[in-house]
């Protein structure tokens, strides 16, 4: 049985689909432009979420079709006044966007509209990009005179050097259909059909195991964060380990006995 729960927060709005969580970014007024109300709310739900067993997969997106989100809030970065307290805007960017990164669960995020600068990091931290074809992708910092920091470094692993120099040097703007032909986003739909795709990959991967999940998440951030041979030792250590649960056992048994895996998440 569905059991739908809503919290509606400051900034977001954290609902409990089973076998989902769902966080949508709830400040239209400003077009989701990201402030430390909206990186803590979505990094203490990221953490509920994970707690909860029923939850096998989690979908980020926004209440408004015009963006997912426009940025970071103007007012959030000119706050501080001490350089030294300035720093805490960034930390807490990447501790949010890490979240997103090493969360147990598979994350999906659905973009309609503007995806730009923070609310372009935010994105490419989730597993899964789908977006619709009026999205727009960009780092728009340079047109301010700022650089691009914190988690548009992952940039350049997920669309090459050359991209991502394009992106963060000239400030323009991608469209759906060049993002999802450099490697940037995994679908394009159209914005009715936005929903519906983000559900087909939803049944996709409510059928495995969130202990497999969450082995398979540890790895790839391993692949991201150490150099090759390292990255390689881990993951074979790693999957040995995971030989002992039971979902492994599950999963293989059930291949050779020619039938569907029954995972119980341990």
């Amino acid at each position: 049985m569905v059991v739908k729960e809503e919290k509606k927060l400051k900034t977001i709005i954290a609902q409990k689909d089973t076998p989902v969580g769902r966080i949508f970014l709830n400040r239209p007024e400003k077009l989701n432009a990201i402030n430390m109300d909206l990186l803590v709310e979505i990094e203490e739900t990221l953490k509920e979420f994970q707690k909860d067993d029923e939850i096998k997969v989690i979908v980020i997106k926004s209440t408004t079709d015009k963006a997912f989100s426009a940025g970071t809030d103007i007012d959030f970065v000119s706050l501080p006044t001490e350089v030294w307290k300035q720093r805490e805007i960034p930390k807490q960017l990447h501790k949010t966007f890490l979240a997103c990164r090493t969360c147990e669960r598979p994350i999906i995020c659905a973009v309609d509209g503007y995806c730009l600068g923070a609310g372009l990091e935010l994105a490419i931290s989730c597993d899964f990009i789908i977006a619709t074809n009026r999205s727009k992708f960009g780092l728009p910092n340079i047109k301010v005179g700022i650089p691009a920091i914190v988690e548009a470094a992952i940039l350049v692993q997920a669309i090459g050097i050359m991209g991502a120099r394009e992106l963060a040097l000239t400030g323009k703007f991608w469209d759906a259909e060049k993002a999802e032909r450099r490697g940037l986003v995994n679908v394009v739909v159209p914005p009715e059909e936005l929903d519906n795709e983000v559900q087909r990959w939803v049944d996709t991967l409510t059928r495995y195991s969130n202990t497999v999940f969450a082995t398979q998440k540890d790895i790839i951030h391993k692949w991201m964060t150490t150099d090759l041979d390292t990255a390689i030792d881990y993951s074979i250590n790693t999957v040995l380990i995971n030989f002992t649960t039971f979902d492994t056992r599950e999963g293989m048994a059930a291949f050779l006995e020619k039938r569907k895996a029954e995972f119980k998440d341990k």
